[in-house]
């Protein structure tokens, strides 16, 4: 005897889905409070809290290109700031290479304008198979984001270790 209707069913297949995908956007939204809360307080171009701002509907659709950029400016002025932390004076080849760069800016775009694209897709009927690839590339590109944004934190955090401990 089956207690589900099929439109029971796919309701409790949609919740689902929406509940992974707001687990993973409070798992990335705290990726990206927690790289920022890496870096030194006087190279962040943004406060770690304000990353929560995305949470606002429409708002967010401005407010990511505004976090993306900031987090990649912030972690650039930190890779510059241990250039000046070296060690006997030989500075960390990683950090100079990183000068004038902005890490995960690029990728972070990428995922940005593809996820603006995507939502202004979903409401003209006609592009629903446009929509669909357009999602399939901005959440490629928002994983490659959050790896990249884990990356360069993991990053910060051992540079500052070696500079905290003078070695």
């Amino acid at each position: 005897m089956d207690l589900l209707t099929p439109d029971a069913s796919l309701w409790i297949w949609a919740i689902l889905f929406l509940l992974v995908f707001f687990v993973a956007g409070v798992l990335f939204l705290l990726s990206q409070q927690n790289t920022l809360k890496a870096i030194r307080p006087e190279n962040r171009e943004l406060n770690p809290g304000q990353v929560w701002l995305q949470l606002i509907p429409l708002f967010n659709l401005y407010w990511q290109f505004i976090v993306v950029t900031r987090i990649a400016d912030s972690i650039s002025r930190q890779n510059a700031s241990f250039q000046d932390d070296s060690i006997l004076g030989i500075p960390d080849y990683d950090a100079v290479e990183a000068i004038g760069q902005r890490p995960t800016y690029n990728i972070g775009m990428a995922y940005c304008i593809l996820f603006l694209i995507n939502t202004v897709f979903s409401y003209i009927p006609d592009l629903k198979m446009m929509q669909g690839l357009v999602a399939l590339g901005a959440i490629t590109c928002w994983g490659i984001y959050w790896v990249k944004l884990l990356e360069n934190k993991r990053k910060i955090q051992k540079l500052q270790r070696v500079a905290d401990s003078g070695f």
